[in-house]
């Protein structure tokens, strides 16, 4: 298994972890000694069809009627 870097080379910060199990208590004392890495993320941006939201049909269930002309 790929294990990622704990702390930024940059700022020396604690990096955020992508599995919860990570969070170790050697972690936590890292957090609370160094802080979270406040570097800018060099992330690329969300590509832009995941940025626009689709509309939102709202569907009855089945086995519901609706009453028209009530």
């Amino acid at each position: 298994m790929d294990r990622q870097p704990v702390v930024c080379h940059t700022c020396t910060g604690v990096l955020l972890a992508q599995d919860p199990r990570d969070y170790t208590p050697q972690r936590g004392r890292l957090i609370v000694a160094n802080g979270y890495c406040a570097c800018p993320s060099s992330a690329p941006p969300a590509p832009e069809s995941l940025v626009r939201r689709q509309p939102h049909t709202m569907q009855m269930p089945l086995n519901q009627t609706t009453m028209v002309n009530a």
